[in-house]
């Protein structure tokens, strides 16, 4: 199993110099190659292939000499990721490449295994000129570079806005730990107000980083717009905005982390909704609050973590009425709003917490869909407890569940499998 090692990297000022030179080379072949494929596209109607652009890049390093002077496998790799990202825009539907800046967060560039050199205690060597580089990680994942090195995939170099540098490396992990399974199912609902509650009625609050340093914020943004464009006081500054928007991103992270493992330690399935964020987004009454949840990141921590761990997740449709429900009879709420946070079922007068009777809705979906999933395969012992409220008889199961389509529910099923 793949898995990246960030570590920060202090390089002297001769190795500054140059690794600044490689990742303005790098930015310069991609948007030049990316230039290039467009403007072919638009002639010929015909996309460029990448032994074409193999020749391209040949040519542009002619006629500029710098491009001479960095790494010539670090460039090559340059058009597999712009490969990587024309696969993307067309397989898989993601943004057409855009072209790099210098003003980007962060730039970077990827070394291939056979252009890093090594490990040595605390020092990498990467090429010869990024020779013996003194690098910080933890304890453990230091042991582990140099116990494996031989395991090494690749390497991105990255700088950030601060002005500090990290090497990623991807590594071939033979030693993921596989928690104890478990047949505990939870279900999770995403808010506002807190950031997750699940079905057992645990909350976790939403820290709201950001905004509870809103104030401080502005006064840095302040305090840069008012020094002079190109002054060395303005990098300074800048530099200054960038380390503190690093610190909350950090404490975020942490935090997301820190949730997940919770989670995935003490459940076997974890059952969460197919959110549409960008959807969310165009809401300008809640766009701050949901950009600053990190829905997407969450997600995607949890998604990871879960196969390393051998847990598994379940996604419902994002069409489910969770929140209109009735976790006890199955009654469907349509004139609840979104500011309504409680609310009365009006057949069988149960008071429900909106986002707490959501969790327990999605986890008894994640539970049907479970078991429809396990009929399929022919599995006749059941690994994780499927049992309903006792309060809900068959007519009301049914009409649970024919809040689905038949068409949406065989999309789930397919995208368990």
């Amino acid at each position: 199993m793949l898995k990246a090692i960030k570590i920060r990297l202090y390089p002297d000022k001769d190795q500054v110099i140059y690794i600044n030179k490689l990742l303005g080379s790098c930015r310069f072949a991609y948007n030049q190659c990316l230039s290039y494929k467009i403007e072919e596209y638009i002639k010929t109607k015909k996309s460029i292939s990448f032994g074409e652009l193999g020749k391209y890049l040949l040519q542009i390093k002619t006629d500029n000499s710098f491009l001479k002077e960095v790494h010539s496998k670090v460039l090559q790799q340059t058009l597999i990721n712009l490969q990587g990202a024309y696969t993307n825009f067309f397989k898989n539907k993601k943004g057409f490449p855009k072209f790099k800046s210098r003003k980007d967060n962060n730039q970077s560039c990827r070394f291939p295994v056979d252009a890093i050199m090594g490990i040595e205690g605390n020092r990498i060597n990467i090429i010869k000129v990024l020779k013996d580089i003194h690098f910080k990680c933890s304890v453990k994942d230091e042991v582990y570079l140099n116990k494996y090195q031989n395991l090494i995939k690749s390497g991105t170099l990255t700088k950030t806005k601060s002005n500090k540098y990290y090497f990623s490396i991807l590594i071939d992990r033979n030693d993921t730990k596989i928690l104890p399974t478990s047949t505990n199912i939870i279900g999770i609902d995403l808010g506002i107000k807190d950031f997750i509650i699940t079905s057992e009625g645990v909350s976790y609050e939403n820290i709201k980083v950001k905004r509870n340093n809103e104030k401080k914020l502005i006064k840095l943004n302040r305090q840069l717009s008012k020094k002079t464009n190109g002054s060395k006081n303005k990098e300074k500054q800048r530099i200054k905005l960038a380390k503190f928007h690093e610190k909350l991103n950090n404490q975020k992270d942490y935090y997301l982390h820190s949730i997940v493992n919770q989670l995935l330690n003490e459940n076997q399935v974890v059952v969460i909704e197919d959110l549409n964020v960008s959807g969310m987004m165009k809401n300008h009454k809640l766009a701050k609050s949901i950009q600053e949840l990190s829905i997407g990141r969450f997600n995607q921590i949890l998604e990871y973590k879960a196969d390393w761990y051998g847990k598994d997740i379940i996604e419902i449709d994002r069409w489910f009425p969770s929140s209109k429900l009735c976790s006890v009879c199955g009654y469907k709420n349509d004139k609840l709003t979104l500011s309504d946070r409680e609310w009365v079922c009006p057949k069988c007068r149960t008071k429900h917490n909106r986002d707490l009777n959501a969790a327990i809705n999605i986890e008894k979906e994640g539970k049907r869909i479970l078991l429809i999933s396990k009929n399929k395969i022919g599995l006749s012992s059941p690994e994780y407890t499927l049992v309903e409220s006792s309060s809900m008889d068959d007519r009301q199961e049914i009409d649970l569940r024919s809040t689905y389509s038949m068409k949406q529910e065989k999309n789930i099923i397919n995208d368990i499998y």
